[in-house]
């Protein structure tokens, strides 16, 4: 399976009537969940929340996991066509141990206010294989004109 990337639809409903998020101020985080049940519905009935996401993919554990904050985060006109916003950041990593994870099956890439409930989803990534970090760091780049785009 190849890799894709999912907005969830109650995402894009409340970035024009609801409680938007700051993609260049707010806390972004990036956080890892096993198959579980499969991949977070993304549709208008989906998630909305982390704590949807993980009621049915549990976060993985292991030795040195940890939520990731997105850094380096840019909002910006793309550069070559006037007519598309561009949203990306620096590499997420998250470190090899040796007693790490080994069972993350989607990124999910959401604004933190500290509380899951209450913490909306705007990216789910499907790396279409399960990873680990046990023999090696697992690292996420924004490819090239940004992880969103909007047109």
């Amino acid at each position: 399976m190849a890799a894709a990337s999912y907005v969830p639809t109650t995402l894009k409903l409340a970035q024009v009537s609801g409680s938007p998020i700051n993609f260049a101020s707010d806390t972004l985080v990036c956080l890892l969940v096993v198959a579980g049940g499969g991949l977070p519905l993304t549709t208008d009935t989906g998630i909305e929340y982390i704590s949807d996401v993980t009621s049915g993919n549990a976060e993985v554990t292991g030795t040195g996991y940890s939520r990731q904050t997105l850094t380096s985060v840019t909002v910006a006109y793309d550069g070559s066509t006037d007519t598309q916003v561009d949203f990306s950041h620096a590499a997420i990593t998250f470190a090899q141990n040796a007693a790490g994870f080994t069972n993350a099956r989607y990124a999910i890439l959401a604004k933190s206010t500290g509380t899951d409930s209450t913490s909306p989803v705007f990216l789910v990534f499907d790396p279409g294989v399960t990873l680990s970090a046990q023999s090696g760091s697992v690292i996420f780049t924004s490819p090239v004109g940004g992880e969103l785009q909007w047109v």
